[in-house]
């Protein structure tokens, strides 16, 4: 028992599909259209087996969407038949509720029937499928790049994946088994750190294929890795990955932010609390608390404007590090209070010194002609760094190493690009220079810690600028002399330890 409907192309729809698919018209299959409306799946299929008894089926043209449905609920068998004078006729087969989920979406039978939470028939959950949108929906700063994940799951080709425990999931053509995890729970895609295909350990890089077993491996202090935003293709993975960021990013200037707050609330005599920040959050103009330190670690907010919120007869009476304008000069109150200066430039190197600032001290490194005069690019190059020579003129060429941006001037001058390397043996003893820019709490004794750090590593500091960048970070730019490239990283690490230091990192120009 069924319902039979059908319909021919008209003219002008059928032109615009030979147009579109670029087909003769002897090719199209659905100039003549029948659908089929039954009363169970079962008589889908039954009146499948019927009509392919009655009529040849066209190879490479049937389609069951029943069982293996699309992501926007749709459900329903399509075949192509050779029907009268081999004319070819295309033919739906669904049931009534498919039906009207096919013409009307999945709102068309919603999961409720007179206020009783009934069993949903379809592959798609209505309250299920619009809170999952719901939660991409929030996780995303970018509406429109939602909006285009929502498209991508709802038009793409599908595979279907198997748990070890036999369940399906459905994903788009090209997942990958960290699409698989963020789709079975949010927390486990958070903690994948590996992947079973098929009972092999396979890269979490791979692509799933139909019927594919994936199993999840995980660990509890796994944190989602940005870049796997550019390996996934759910929306739902991508906006999880943007969330578990932008936390771990936010925990990270939160515990910055807590630092500094409990210092100035300290050398004001005053105890740090966070439920002290909770009456004040409208003035500083934050959500929470959290918020509100984390922009502290972030710089965007000072922590006087936080500690004359919190206490507004409060007065600022820090000292802070000032260059005496007369002689260049920093005042320093080290660690233990005790006051010293340092200058804020070196003197120029004597006129007699090589390039280097090494003297007549022969440079270890191969590919220069004899007489060359030598420089080096002003962030400096060392030892176990990659260099090229690029020539200034005939008898002048600059060194820099090859991650220097400068060098991006010359990509369309390969003639003036020479190849040069250290030639270093345990008989040289050559300083060289290198360029650092780190960003510092803005309190005393944080210059004289970094000093401290980086001489007690045997590393000379050539010279010093600074910059007060904002109200509780100063940018410190330092030139320091170093045997290589070894010695000049363990410096980098040891100031990344430093409780004082927010960022620092190597400069190339």
């Amino acid at each position: 028992e069924a319902e039979v409907s059908g319909r021919a192309k008209k003219p002008y729809s059928i032109w615009r599909k030979m147009q579109e698919k670029d087909q003769g018209f002897s090719r199209l299959s659905d100039i003549y259209g029948f659908r089929v409306i039954t009363r169970s799946e079962e008589d889908c299929y039954r009146t499948l087996g019927t009509i392919h008894q009655r009529w040849r089926a066209v190879p490479g043209r049937f389609k069951d969407y029943i069982s293996q449905p699309k992501s926007n609920g749709y459900r329903s068998i399509h075949t192509t038949v050779s029907g009268r004078d081999g004319k070819r006729v295309e033919v739906q087969i669904r049931t009534r509720q498919m039906h009207d989920v096919a013409e009307s979406g999945v709102a068309a039978h919603w999961s409720y029937r007179d206020g009783v939470r009934t069993e949903n028939p379809f592959a798609v959950d209505p309250a299920k499928w619009i809170a999952s949108l719901t939660e991409q929906f929030d996780g995303e700063d970018d509406h429109d790049e939602f909006l285009e994940a929502v498209k991508l799951e709802m038009y793409s080709d599908q595979v279907f994946c198997f748990t070890p425990k036999g369940d399906v999931t459905k994903l788009p053509k090209g997942a990958t088994p960290i699409d698989f995890a963020y789709a079975v729970h949010t927390n486990i895609g958070d903690t994948t750190v590996g992947a079973k295909i098929n009972g092999r350990i396979m890269p979490l890089v791979t692509r799933l294929n139909n019927g594919d077993e994936v199993e999840i491996i995980r660990s509890g202090v796994q944190v989602p890795p940005a870049a796997w935003e550019e390996i996934v293709v759910t929306g739902k993975a991508r906006a999880a990955i943007r969330r578990a960021t932008r936390m771990a990013i936010r925990k990270q200037y939160a515990g910055l932010g807590h630092r500094i707050l409990e210092r100035t609330f300290e050398r004001a005599g005053k105890v740090f609390s966070r439920e002290s920040l909770k009456p004040v959050l409208h003035r500083l103009g934050q959500k929470d608390v959290e918020d509100a330190i984390a922009s502290v670690g972030r710089g965007e907010l000072s922590s006087i404007d936080v500690m004359r919120a919190v206490y507004p007869d409060y007065k600022d009476e820090r000292v802070t590090i000032k260059p005496l304008a007369d002689e260049g000069w920093f005042n320093v109150r080290s660690v233990s209070g005790m006051m010293f200066r340092i200058p804020g430039r070196s003197a120029e190197a004597p006129e007699d010194e090589g390039a280097d600032g090494q003297g007549s001290v022969p440079l270890p490194i191969r590919g220069l002609s004899g007489n060359m005069q030598v420089n080096f690019a002003p962030s400096g190059a060392v030892p176990g760094d990659r260099i090229v020579g690029i020539m200034e003129n005939e008898t002048k060429i600059t060194i820099y190493p090859i991650q220097a941006s400068a060098l991006q001037r010359f990509d369309d001058q390969p003639e003036r690009w020479i190849d040069v390397r250290w030639d270093l043996d345990d008989a040289n003893k050559s300083r060289f220079t290198a360029r650092i820019i780190i960003n510092a709490l803005n309190e005393p004794g944080t210059l004289a810690t970094v000093a401290q750090t980086i001489g007690s590593l045997d590393i000379n500091i050539r010279n010093l600028d600074m910059g007060r960048v904002a109200a509780d970070f100063s940018e410190i730019v330092i030139d320091v002399e170093v045997w290589d490239l070894r010695q000049l990283n363990q410096m980098l690490t040891q100031l990344k330890d430093l409780d004082c230091i927010s960022t620092v990192k190597r400069v190339y120009d």
